[in-house]
């Protein structure tokens, strides 16, 4: 979920990228120390949200890793997340679905985390049926690969998503809610916080380690694997989370709209439908209240791809409770 940055998703351009070249020094001699080989080539990665380096680096003796780096000049927050993602990297179980962490990098101010390549491509907009239907089995075998959670001691998910899971109460609580919400959404508004409060309960309701940003830009399509990247927001709870928040970036991608793309998922049956709604409703919140706040340096779209999510979240949640 991106607001502790991090997007891309067509039509939505991403945010603004620093070229490997202009890393600081220190953090490019890490790497060449870390691996033991001169760079001797950079190729910069362009997509999601990171306002950092992403970059695959060839060495002189012939290998290749992937970098990704970012300092608090940049955006104050991102650091954190690099620091929380080299965390849960290291403690995952081995996997043809995680890319493998090497080695990473922090003086305190910038991090870098390094990884080994992942041979991949991302899935292709509009939505190709194969790719959805690859991603879709992935994710099904993602979750029962990370149930029960293999990373006890981390934060159940309504913990880690405390500051993105009250937008409607927080809108609620406004004296004059901002411009823009549409009619069914004020009539609306006290039933959505009481409803979004059930939806923060249910994201707990699970033993499962999930991904928590499960994104087209966080997917990489191998010859004989999906594997799922950028794990900074990692937390222990229900996997229905990881379905919900991804649902409405893949019908803005040309996908199926998503009460179609839960139906789909394999383990769908086991989801409660109370529960489910309230947490379309606690997503629908967070898509709506953060597309309202002022923007974030180094990520000049990103509230535009919160807007469009929004509104295909709230139709979604009108569809599921029927409500006038």
């Amino acid at each position: 979920m991106e607001d502790r940055p991090e997007h891309d998703a067509a039509p939505f351009a991403a945010g603004v990228h620093l070229p490997w070249s202009d890393a600081p020094d220190r953090v490019r001699g890490w790497v060449e120390a870390s691996v033991g080989s001169a760079v001797v080539g950079a190729r910069d990665m362009t997509g999601g949200f990171s306002p950092g380096c992403c970059a695959l680096l060839r060495f002189a003796d012939g290998r290749s890793a992937f970098v990704k780096a970012v300092g608090s000049t940049l955006n104050a927050d991102s650091p954190a997340m690099h620091r929380r993602e080299a965390q849960v990297a290291a403690a995952l179980p081995p996997s043809a679905q995680f890319p493998r962490l090497m080695d990473h990098f922090d003086d305190g101010d910038w991090v870098a985390l390094l990884y080994e390549e992942v041979a991949g491509t991302m899935p292709r907009h509009p939505w190709v049926e194969a790719d959805l239907e690859r991603v879709l089995e992935a994710v099904a075998c993602l979750h029962e690969a990370l149930t029960p959670c293999p990373i006890p001691e981390i934060e159940p998910t309504s913990v880690q998503f405390a500051w993105a899971l009250d937008g409607w109460r927080s809108l609620a609580a406004m004296s004059t809610p901002p411009p823009g919400l549409d009619s069914w959404t004020r009539r609306n508004l006290d039933r959505l916080a009481e409803m979004e409060a059930d939806g923060v309960a249910a994201v707990d309701e699970g033993d499962t380690l999930v991904h928590g940003d499960i994104r087209s830009d966080n997917v990489l399509l191998g010859e004989s694997s999906v594997v799922f990247i950028d794990w900074p927001h990692a937390s222990r709870g229900a996997p229905a989370f990881d379905l919900v928040a991804w649902a409405p970036s893949v019908a803005l991608e040309g996908g199926p709209d998503p009460e179609s793309l839960l139906g789909r998922y394999r383990l769908g049956r086991a989801l409660e439908p109370e529960a489910t709604t309230a947490l379309i409703a606690a997503i629908s919140g967070f898509f709506t209240f953060h597309a309202a706040l002022p923007g974030l340096t180094g990520l000049p779209t990103l509230r535009s791809f919160q807007a469009a999510q929004g509104l295909v979240a709230r139709a979604w949640l009108r569809q599921r409770t029927g409500w006038a």
